[in-house]
């Protein structure tokens, strides 16, 4: 009798084939610095290796924040950063793949999907290249490489549906990318954030934003919506949450709006987002260009209704008028009504902040990444014809119907 699955547990998912060789899979990191794709990339490893897969993590650079999540999972990254020549970094990691025999070699970061690429071909491995946003930005920041970082990996994993729509425009076929969004580990969230603070007395209440401070997050967008908010919402107070190059530029300008001392607080760079998120009352993304935003996933999980841009998939994420709201790009208007709609109701602060809580315990838990991943594999193999890497995924329990769906 087939023991009973707990929720969210990928154990009973083998990657052994027939021969007693395990699935072996090769994830290549630009950094491991506290960022939505580094978070990722340790849900990927952990969801292979909680599948059975003999899982190895490669790095070109050490001493960032996710290093230690991975070495306690006993996958500490190896560092193939020690030159600062591209092709000496490809020559590593290459001859570091050789001797381990990957049968995926798969790339965290659209800036590193040339050394997956390169590297693979040494092994006889199938690459597969990322795209961590909406593909627009990639392109035009990568500039001239930016078409060899598309076409050069067998495949491409998305992590985003405004990815895959935008591929025309990139140069790339819909078919070639597969988007497997973003997941969240509640109940890790859940303890880091700790309990939920009693409910604000009286009518104040605080929205955050969490990211790096760079242009295409437009927290200018944020500051000026809250500066309006506050003519019909006196007690509304702004949080930003984050470091980066704009940072001084934002405070000048919240100096200007009338914001600073009492009205917007600059936190930087913390270590304690959750706790501060379950502090919280609502949160705003105001970005122009994202892929698959995780933040709102841990927005939603400390239930906070969300106020967002369309950037990437933001608005599929975020149900308008159920889980919070959706404004176009630059409707500072729109953003700052939604504002203090939210801030004079805590009933529907409430209730948008629970739908969104139960959406990413249905929709985007972190117990079904193992076996998607495994489908994603499973589909290139049979696009590649590659029968060593068939023959590692042939003796799964996930039936050959499930892991082509």
């Amino acid at each position: 009798m087939a023991h009973a699955r707990r929720p969210g547990e990928d154990r009973a998912v083998s990657g052994k084939n027939r021969q007693g060789e395990p699935l072996r899979v090769a994830l290549v990191a630009g950094g491991l610095g506290k960022g939505g794709a580094e978070k990722q990339l340790v849900y990927m490893a952990r969801a292979l290796k909680g599948a059975g897969v003999d899982v190895r993590v490669y790095c070109l650079s050490r001493g960032e924040f996710y290093e230690r999540a991975l070495s306690e999972m006993g996958l500490a990254p190896r560092w193939i950063g020690q030159h600062a020549s591209p092709p000496l970094r490809v020559l590593k990691l290459t001859v570091e793949l050789i001797t381990y025999r990957p049968h995926i070699v798969q790339s965290a970061h659209f800036y590193t999907n040339l050394y997956a690429a390169a590297a693979s071909r040494a092994c006889g491995a199938v690459s597969i290249g990322s795209i961590r946003s909406d593909a627009l930005y990639e392109m035009k920041m990568n500039r001239f490489y930016g078409p060899l970082l598309l076409r050069a990996p067998g495949g491409l994993i998305a992590n985003s549906n405004a990815a895959r729509l935008n591929a025309p425009a990139i140069g790339a076929r819909a078919g070639e990318i597969t988007v497997v969004s973003n997941v969240i580990d509640i109940e890790a969230f859940d303890r880091e954030a700790g309990p939920r603070r009693p409910p604000v007395e009286g009518d104040g209440a605080t929205c955050m934003v969490v990211c790096n401070l760079r242009a295409k997050k437009r927290v200018d967008v944020f500051l000026r919506a809250l500066a309006i908010a506050r003519r019909d919402a006196p007690t509304l107070r702004g949080v930003v949450v984050g470091d980066g190059e704009k940072r001084n530029p934002l405070e000048a300008e919240a100096r200007e709006l009338g914001l600073l001392p009492a009205g917007v607080e600059f936190l930087g760079r913390r270590d304690d987002v959750p706790a501060l998120m379950r502090r919280g009352d609502i949160f705003v993304m105001p970005s122009e260009h994202e892929g698959f935003p995780n933040v709102i996933l841990e927005a939603m999980a400390a239930s906070l209704p969300v106020v967002t841009t369309p950037a990437g998939d933001a608005a599929t994420v975020v149900v308008n008028g159920v889980t919070g709201y959706v404004v176009d790009f630059d409707d500072v208007e729109g953003m700052a009504g939604h504002l203090a709609a939210l801030w004079k109701s805590r009933e529907m602060r409430e209730r948008a902040g629970n739908a969104g809580r139960r959406r990413v315990e249905q929709d985007y838990s972190f117990g079904s990444l193992g076996a998607r991943l495994l489908a994603v594999y499973a589909e290139l193999a049979a696009r590649h014809g590659n029968s060593r890497l068939r023959m590692a995924l042939q003796t799964t329990s996930i039936s050959g119907s499930h892991l082509n769906a």
